[in-house]
């Protein structure tokens, strides 16, 4: 038996390599596009990149059959150290019922078994890594027709146009072709293809064991997070022989795609004897499907749910990331300045969305308790080097826009996004603030210190009071705290500016200044010499405040 786990983890060496493998192919193709120019002369321009197509697809075959040589040394000792693995657990089960099992190098049943196994993979592997050689000629292809149909059309520079089909080719990534015409990323196929085959060869060794040991009864794995057809079935008993009062073969989906020890499946087998003690009670598989993990929003979800979720976000950053690889590949072969400029801006907004999309992972994780996995968010072509880049990228650009907003504390974009995803109160109050500055009713000179300042002494001080007209204040609106300050350009008063009013004014006229009810009774009017504030009576909420 293979534990869920181990069965999870199983493929990520041989994802490692592949990796490398992807990593030259979109930045082969990035570099190419990049080389080809920036289509001054449309006909030079398709000779260029018609001539990059032609060594293209050798220049991948050679990339494949290098890192198939080291696949399949790995893929080889991968197969043997589960095969080892699952029998050793099994035969300790025979063992302890007094039979006596074969170890896996002695039986020529289960060593041919693992043999066909492997072989099995391996083939495929080889065969989906081939198709990789035509798809990067489709690629290639369609990400330079584009770029000549967007700049003929005159709706885009040369320049926009193959910054977009860098862009593109990078969205495209290395993909594989199904002779179904199904399409699957690399990395996926790989991954789908190594995990499955892992998990049909050791469930076939385990079979055939229990087999030759006259054996009827297996008792199947769970794990929390199983896809819902799965979870029907798992920790239960299953008879080989279909035996009443247990499951089937069929009963489980065994020998199809989506059953037991299909696609992906995590699960595994193991001896079980009649009376022997369980692994799994009741109580344990009720756990296990359970909707247990809370959003951040507060919704209940199972394991699997969130699961997906968190593997939603982990395609996005890997998405990012190909994209950054590709955008730094490029700017690595460009000479044309205003070229280099576009990618040097598409660099800097990927590396942002990149650190954002980080920490709504690692927000999502830490909410819900789910353990990141970083392998899964690991995209090919992105180096270390590009990494640093991309970080620094996205550094620079906050501290460029926090300066712009005179945000002086909250330093760095780690710290901003901490804010946006761990402190929800602060974020909403960062926002108003942007929103004000943006809009040009608050002058940048405000800061955001001082905003957030006032702020919290509207809430300790004036939230809470009754005002006059017998109005319980509940809150504050953002309008409100633009009038406190002095708006800078007034877009709701024909673009005036305000002068702001001290809160000892503002508090004074709410607790005694005198009532008139304006707005068809949506809003009551609390006035003194000073100033004036506005509240609405059914919410609570201060509206305005307005100088004498």
């Amino acid at each position: 038996m293979l534990t869920p786990e181990q069965l999870a983890h199983c493929a990520d060496d041989i994802i490692n390599l592949y990796s490398q493998l992807e990593e030259e192919i979109v930045r082969d193709i990035a570099r190419r596009i990049a080389k080809t120019g920036t289509m001054t002369d449309t006909g030079i321009w398709q000779a260029q990149h018609m001539q990059e197509l032609g060594t293209l697809h050798s220049d991948v075959l050679s990339s494949v059959a290098k890192y198939s040589d080291k696949t399949e040394s790995e893929l080889k000792k991968l197969f043997e150290d589960a095969g080892i693995t699952a029998t050793e657990y099994d035969n300790e089960i025979y063992r302890q019922n007094g039979l006596n099992p074969k170890s896996l190098k002695v039986s020529d049943v289960q060593m041919q078994l693992l043999e066909a196994g492997f072989k099995k993979t391996q083939g495929n592997l080889s065969n989906l890594t081939l198709t990789t050689a035509v798809s990067s000629q489709t690629s290639f292809m369609n990400a330079c027709s584009l770029a000549e149909l967007k700049a003929s059309s005159g709706a885009f520079t040369p320049q926009q146009a193959i910054a977009d089909a860098i862009k593109q080719v990078a969205q495209d990534g290395a993909f594989v072709i199904y002779p179904s015409g199904h399409r699957d990323r690399l990395d996926v196929a790989v991954r789908r293809n190594v995990m499955t085959g892992i998990g049909q060869t050791t469930g076939q060794i385990c079979l055939a064991n229990a087999q030759e040991l006259g054996c009827d009864l297996m008792e199947i794995t769970a794990h929390a997070g199983a896809r819902p057809s799965h979870s029907a079935w798992q920790g239960q008993i299953v008879s080989l022989s279909g035996q009443r009062g247990y499951l089937s073969l069929s009963d489980i989906g065994y020998g199809t795609g989506d059953g037991f020890k299909g696609w992906n499946c995590r699960h595994d087998w193991y001896p079980y004897f009649e009376g022997s003690s369980r692994m799994y009670s009741a109580k344990d598989l009720e756990e296990l499907n359970a909707k247990n993990i809370e959003y951040p929003d507060g919704s209940m979800h199972t394991l699997y749910e969130a699961e997906q979720q968190q593997r939603a976000f982990e395609r996005k950053i890997r998405a990012t990331k190909r994209i950054l690889a590709a955008c730094d590949e490029a700017l690595n072969n460009l000479s044309d300045e205003e070229l280099l400029q576009k990618l040097e801006k598409n660099f800097s907004h990927y590396s942002v969305k990149m650190k954002r999309q980080e920490s709504e992972l690692n927000s999502f994780c830490n909410k819900t308790g789910l353990l990141k996995d970083n392998s899964r968010s690991q995209a090919y072509g992105f180096s270390r080097s590009t990494a640093q880049k991309a970080v620094s990228s996205a550094n620079k650009h906050y501290v460029t826009w926090s300066k712009e907003h005179n945000i002086n504390n909250i330093e760095t974009l780690a710290e901003y996004y901490n804010v946006k995803y761990n402190d929800s109160e602060r974020y909403a109050i960062l926002k108003k603030y942007v929103s004000s500055i943006d809009t040009g009713m608050l002058s940048p000179l405000t800061g955001f210190d001082i905003y957030e300042e006032y702020y919290n002494i509207i809430q300790n001080e004036l939230i809470g009071l009754t005002a006059s007209s017998g109005i319980k204040i509940k809150s504050q609106s953002k309008h409100f705290l633009e009038r406190v300050f002095g708006t800078k350009n007034d877009s709701t008063h024909e673009n005036e500016s305000r002068s702001g009013v001290p809160l000892d004014d503002i508090k004074d006229a709410i607790l005694n200044g005198e009532v008139k009810i304006t707005h068809g009774g949506n809003s009551v009017l609390h006035s003194t010499e000073k100033c004036g504030v506005t509240i609405n009576p059914y919410t609570g909420k201060l509206i305005q405040a307005n100088p004498k």
